[in-house]
This record gives C-alpha cells, structure tokens and sequence, in this order.
C-alpha cells in the first residue's frame, strides 16, 4: 500500500511513496479532506459530518457525490486498502498517512524540542484556504492556534537548551 507523507507545520507538502502526488491529490477540498480525516480522533468521521463540513453549501445528494469523487481520489493515490468506509463512516487508516504532526508529538512528549522545533516550518497548513466551508475554516483557524501555542513552546524550548 502506497503511503502518503504530509509536511503540514507550514506550507503543505505531500508525496505519495516520496514521489510528486497526483495534481488532483492536492485540489483544495481533497486536501482538506485528506488532512482533515489524518488528524481526526481514530482517523475517522461520519460521512454526514464530512459533507456538512466540506461540501455543505451543496444539495445532500450532490454533497455525497463530491465527497465519493475525493474518496476515490485519495484512495487511487493510496491505495484501496488506505480508506476504510462503511454507509456511514470513512476512516483513514493509521499505516496509509505520515503526518510531521504526529512526529512532533512524539519529541514535544520525549521532551526532544530541538527535533520538534526542526519540523516547524510556520503555521499549520499554511496558505490552505477553502472558500465557502465555513465549518472546515472554523476547525482549521482552532487547529492552527494549537499547532501555533505547541510550535512556540518547542521553538522556546530548543533555544534555551
């Protein structure tokens, strides 16, 4: 199964078994989706929470729609095996994402800031906007001032050490 690596501490970068991705792997909304259900609880969210989220300006039908179309987006760049999904859940799995977020845990946790300071690269997803997902730019503006407060402490921290 193709893994798909995500640099998201500043401007985003994916690649798909350390090659280019897919041009469509990186349209606005598959992106979200992608980035969105990586770091999500468990990987995963109800389809109904996912097309509110991303596509809610859009007729329910038509919403499901996009959202299978970047299903099948994400999984012909990892894989079939990368998503699981059911009638009412699509969850990612952990072996099909590599995320510098969670890497950065892991120093931020060890207390490693030197490491977890060199991943920050600037503000999570830096220049990912979405136009009219107001819902999704709601999560993102929350994530951001997370992922910013934890940058900041690591960064303090690697310069007093």
């Amino acid at each position: 199964m193709p893994v798909i690596a995500l640099r998201l501490l500043g401007p985003v970068e994916v690649s798909v078994d350390r090659e280019g991705p897919p041009p469509e792997l990186l349209w606005r909304k598959n992106l979200a989706l992608l980035t969105y259900l990586a770091l999500s609880p468990r990987q995963g969210r109800s389809r109904e929470h996912l097309t509110a989220l991303l596509w809610g300006e859009k007729p329910e039908p038509a919403a499901r729609h996009s959202l299978n179309e970047a299903l099948r987006i994400i999984r012909r760049s990892a894989g079939d095996q990368a998503l699981d999904t059911d009638a009412t859940t699509v969850r990612l799995r952990a072996d099909a994402v590599e995320l510098d977020t969670t890497v950065f845990a892991a120093h931020e946790h060890a207390g490693e800031w030197e490491a977890a300071a060199a991943l920050v690269r600037g503000l999570l997803l830096e220049g990912l906007a979405v136009p009219d997902t107001s819902a999704f730019e709601d999560w993102l503006t929350a994530e951001r001032g997370q992922w910013q407060r934890r940058s900041i402490t690591a960064l303090g921290n690697a310069a007093e050490s």
